[in-house]
């Protein structure tokens, strides 16, 4: 099977983003050369791979980690940077899923995620421009207005540093006065995220992990107490136990992992270096924000003074065509009036939405574990699952975990998956025009 086939669709080459422009260079890695053998293979090196090698070399085993493309090419150094805390539903929404013991505490794993995030990038000194001034959520609609602040009182009665904003000053603290109300949560903040991802590449790499760019698993296979995976040029890597970590990039490697999840594609668009007035009046208190609409947008100023917006649609293809236009009109609404925006970037990628929309683990076979379906909240969570999963290799109990490993479940025509994301991005299109009719 090709390296493309294995990237669905994608060229194994890095996107042209506004991220590169202030991300140090990947430290030195090369292709696999030859046949090895490791205590734990890491298939991904995005941030939930780096962690989990990070957190395996800590504890003294060793670790190979082998990319399709490098680290930060997929997902992890595509997003909007935002470093969220929490998942899709609410802490509340959480425990009457999955009953009260489970989701209290799967509420709190989300809600403390961006502390192991920016503590990892403390400890090890990473260079990624980590600001940690809050998350805002602004509120556009009545029926966004209600959703907030149920959102903040449940965060409040659990003691995290959150606070409804004046409406007042929320135009001064946004830059911008279409929103009726917003919160904050100070917990969250914005990172550059290809710099994280390849920092924690180099964590791992001066931690004694070996990690292999252009190194696509085409096939794995039980031989005696080990796994054989099969990669390019009859090379193979032999190990005890096996993380699978490629997100919404994942194939047919594991059984069933493909269709456990929908690859949606969202876009991210970046203006010029932005002029001194645009600068002092976009979120000058340097909060990043995602808005309430079903089409949610996201927006903040990067580490050179750029407008980055994200979001404002889905595809299931590779095409963002027609993401990024919503995306440059949203900029506008929010922000013509202090002049024209000069857009220099437009890029996009996928990250795996599943049925519940939260993150699942799966223990597959014997000492293989994977995960997968942080539905749009990839930093934090993502990171914060990597290490939970190596612990789990390093034999923490299953009834331990905040995140609980459970059964794959493969989704109902998964065939038809392009058509759905397109059905469900225009019905919440139409659902969000609806909601702003009642503003």
């Amino acid at each position: 099977m090709t390296k493309t086939a294995r990237l669905a669709g994608e060229r194994p080459v890095l996107p042209d983003t506004a991220w590169r422009l202030t991300a140090a260079p990947l430290p030195h890695c090369e292709s696999l050369r030859g046949n090895v053998e490791t205590d734990v293979a890491v298939i991904g090196g995005g941030f939930m791979g780096m962690q989990a090698a990070i957190t395996l070399r800590e504890a003294g085993r060793h670790v190979i980690v082998i990319d399709a493309a490098e680290p930060g090419w997929g997902a992890s150094g595509r997003n909007n940077g935002q470093v969220i805390p929490g998942f899709k539903w609410d802490p509340d929404e959480l425990k009457s899923h999955l009953g009260e013991d489970t989701g209290e505490r799967l509420a709190e794993f989300g809600g403390s995620a961006p502390d192991f995030v920016f503590d990892t990038i403390a400890r090890h000194d990473i260079q990624c421009f980590p600001v940690r001034n809050g998350w805002i959520q602004p509120a556009y609609t009545a029926t966004g207005v209600q959703r907030i602040q149920h959102r903040h009182a449940q965060w409040a009665a659990r003691g995290a540093p959150v606070e409804m904003l004046e409406t007042t000053t929320l135009p001064q603290v946004l830059g911008t006065s279409i929103f009726r109300a917003g919160w904050i949560d100070r917990r969250g903040g914005s990172i550059n995220p290809l710099a994280y991802a390849r920092g924690l590449a180099g964590v791992a790499l001066k931690l004694g992990a070996q990690v292999h760019v252009y190194t696509p698993a085409l096939g794995m296979k039980r031989e005696g107490s080990t796994w054989s995976i099969e990669c390019p040029g009859g090379k193979t890597v032999r190990a005890r136990q096996v993380i699978v970590a490629t997100a919404a990039y994942a194939d047919d490697l594991v059984p069933g992992l493909r269709r456990s999840m929908v690859p949606v594609r969202t876009a991210q668009v970046a203006t010029a270096p932005l002029p001194p007035k645009m600068l002092d009046t976009i979120l000058p208190g340097r909060q990043c924000a995602s808005d309430t609409r079903r089409l949610l947008t996201s927006f903040r100023i990067s580490p050179d003074d750029r407008l980055v917006m994200g979001g404002s649609g889905a595809t299931a293809t590779l095409d963002h065509s027609s993401i990024v236009p919503r995306l440059h009109a949203a900029a506008a609404e929010m922000f013509g009036h202090l002049g024209p925006l000069e857009w220099d970037f437009a890029w996009s990628g996928y990250f795996a939405v599943t049925k519940d929309h939260i993150p699942h683990i799966h223990e597959t076979a014997d000492g293989v574990i994977c995960a997968l379906g942080c539905n749009g909240r990839g930093i934090a969570i993502s990171s914060a699952i990597g290490s939970l999963l190596a612990q789990r290799l390093l034999g923490r109990e299953a009834n331990e975990m905040p995140l609980r490993p459970t059964p794959m479940k493969s989704f109902a025509f998964h065939a038809f998956r392009h058509l759905g994301v397109a059905v469900a991005t225009r019905y919440h299109g139409m659902r969000d025009r609806i909601d702003a009719r009642s503003r």
